[in-house]
């Protein structure tokens, strides 16, 4: 069984548009396939039953998934057959005609089907059987989970398929309903996906007699903090931390939510007895006031904080990052931060705040060719971000070359936020360089 899961991995999940179900360059296909890319699966299907099911200038699989995921498996199980007179080798059509049967428990036709059309593949028999033996729908709709779990983790984020892991996920939840599983990662692929309002509804109907509430609960904390306005927001989480006995992690999405919304007095307050409750993520709260003590203008406490993480996890990059950075700025420890900010380069160097930071150590060191190779790194990889464009600058015009620092100077200043409270430093630079004064 370890084998066959491990084998699952490389199956092609996410490849099985076949040739004979390709679109053509039809204005209706055109808005389907748009529909269907944008995750809006109701308009992918909506003018289906207006055509008929033979009419290939619709791609039938998209709106075979769209039926799936809107959980609509009687029309499902329609497109399933059409695609499978077309191209009988087609893997999700043929799961759709299982989890049909499956669900309407014509338990003898799947056998007859399964034996007639294919019991050579290797997914289906995972799923579905047991040595050649209908396996239980908790263990078929476990099945599906674990396939999208598995297929989720060893992937790269950014090449997801979510229609497929949302597909799956959906046959999982159809065949089990009471899969509680599956309702939770179902809310949390559409919360992935910036659908907050459909995963909002998919949370709230897991009840508190379920074991995966809490984690409904949290997920809901967050999808608040995140897409709802800042009262709206604070009223429902606080509503939540009610109805779960102030649980620790909604307790922490809160304080995230106000140190977010730079309400930093209030955020430490929940910190502090976050704090007091001694967490295993105690390090990262202990860091995240520190951040908060810092954008209040309270280094010493800040400080402390960072430290204290430190000593809890001597590892975080983001902790070595922030307290480094923080000692560079006031001219402090610059040799230490440096070695700090070296670290944390090398456990996350794609970081291009950490790489800011590690540029402007080495500036502060005069070391400017290290500094201005690192900056125009960063650039290069957030070339919008304004402190970076101003330290660019600052590093160009300390190697003389002060055109070149101008013109950073410059397009920080259109660039830059009024929260990174930079623009009146950046003037007094310029108004320096034009009047001929070192600034």
């Amino acid at each position: 069984m370890i084998y066959l899961l491990k084998k699952l991995i490389f199956l092609n999940l996410f490849c099985f548009i076949s040739s004979s179900l390709l679109a053509f360059n039809s204005s209706s296909f055109l808005i389907s396939q748009s529909a269907y890319n944008n995750y809006d699966y109701a308009e992918t299907i909506l003018n289906f039953e207006e055509k008929p099911l033979n009419d290939f200038t619709d791609n039938l699989l998209d709106k075979l998934i769209a039926a799936v995921i809107i959980e609509d498996i009687s029309l499902a199980n329609r497109i399933a057959k059409e695609i499978l007179l077309k191209d009988p080798t087609n893997q999700e059509a043929y799961i759709v005609r299982l989890a049909y049967l499956y669900v309407n428990e014509k338990f003898g036709k799947i056998i007859k089907f399964h034996k007639k059309n294919g019991n050579n593949n290797d997914l289906i028999e995972f799923i579905f059987f047991n040595d050649q033996i209908l396996n239980s729908k908790e263990n078929i709709s476990k099945a599906f989970i674990d396939i999208v779990v598995s297929s989720y983790s060893s992937a790269d984020q950014r090449q997801l398929n979510y229609n497929f892991l949302l597909f799956y996920t959906s046959i999982g939840k159809l065949i089990s309903p009471e899969n509680d599983r599956a309702t939770l990662i179902k809310g949390e692929l559409f919360q992935n996906i910036n659908k907050d309002k459909i995963a909002r509804k998919i949370f709230e109907t897991i009840t508190p007699k379920s074991e995966y509430y809490i984690e409904a609960q949290k997920s809901l904390a967050y999808n608040y903090s995140t897409f709802l306005s800042h009262n709206e927001a604070v009223a429902k989480i606080e509503e939540l931390l009610k109805n779960t006995n102030d649980n620790y992690y909604i307790k922490k999405i809160l304080a995230d939510f106000y140190r977010y919304e730079k309400k930093y007095e209030i955020s430490i307050e929940i910190y502090n007895e976050l704090i007091t409750e001694k967490g295993e993520d105690l390090w990262e709260i202990y860091y995240k006031r520190g951040v908060c003590y810092e954008r209040s203008g309270e280094w010493n406490k800040a400080e402390k904080d960072f430290l204290k993480s430190l000593d809890l996890n001597p590892n975080s990059p983001n902790v070595l990052n922030y307290l480094a950075y923080g000692w560079v700025e006031r001219g402090k420890r610059l040799t230490e931060s440096l070695e700090m900010l070296k670290n944390a380069y090398d456990t996350n160097p794609d970081s291009f705040y950490i790489i800011d930071s590690l540029a402007w150590a080495y500036f502060k060191l005069d070391e400017l060719e290290q500094a201005a190779t690192l900056m125009e790194k960063v650039i290069d990889i957030a070339p919008g971000e304004a402190i970076s464009l101003d330290h660019l600058g600052d590093i160009y015009y300390a190697m003389n070359r002060k055109r070149e620092a101008t013109h950073f100077w410059q397009q920080a200043l259109e660039l830059a936020d009024p929260e990174d409270e930079i623009e009146e430093k950046i003037l007094s630079k310029l108004d320096k360089l034009d009047a001929g004064q070192n600034y």
